[in-house]
């Protein structure tokens, strides 16, 4: 306990009234009540203190969670934008090979040779698959880790 508080209580029951106690009570017995009183008003501080002092702490741990939470969507909503951005330029790079492909065959492109433009479009899908694949496992991992914290990439 504290000495503060120990004081502090003392000097409460000293300020009471005098005449609390009938003249002819026993020493130890009226030492007994105010021992007792004393720890019932320690206890009584300790948990009104203790219930203040929780309701302060889960409040300032919700501002902390909730200031955190903020920084993780603004670092998800980043990769999220790179990543849209790096699928978008291979997928557009891919569409537009398929589409010299389609327009050759219906005779509207003419092409010289359909074999360089048939080899970039296979590459930049095998470059997309790649892409997608490497996404996936990336977020499959990084769910696995949140789920098992002990999966700990070394």
């Amino acid at each position: 306990m504290s000495d503060t508080l120990n004081t502090l209580v003392d000097k409460y029951i000293s300020l009471q009234d005098p005449n609390l106690f009938l003249k002819d009570v026993d020493q130890d017995v009226k030492a007994q009540y105010v021992s007792a009183i004393k720890r019932q008003l320690i206890d009584d501080i300790y948990e009104e203190v203790k219930e203040d002092i929780r309701d302060e702490a889960v409040k300032e741990a919700e501002e902390i969670i909730d200031q955190k939470a903020g920084m993780k969507l603004i670092d998800e909503f980043k990769k999220l934008m790179i990543n849209g951005f790096i699928v978008a330029a291979f997928v557009g790079l891919l569409v537009n090979q398929l589409t010299d492909i389609i327009g050759f065959y219906k005779g509207s492109v003419t092409i010289s040779s359909i074999m360089p433009t048939i080899i970039i479009a296979v590459v930049l899908l095998l470059i997309c698959i790649g892409i997608f694949a490497w996404l996936f496992l990336n977020e499959l991992l990084r769910l696995l880790k949140l789920s098992h914290p002990t999966l700990q990439c070394h």
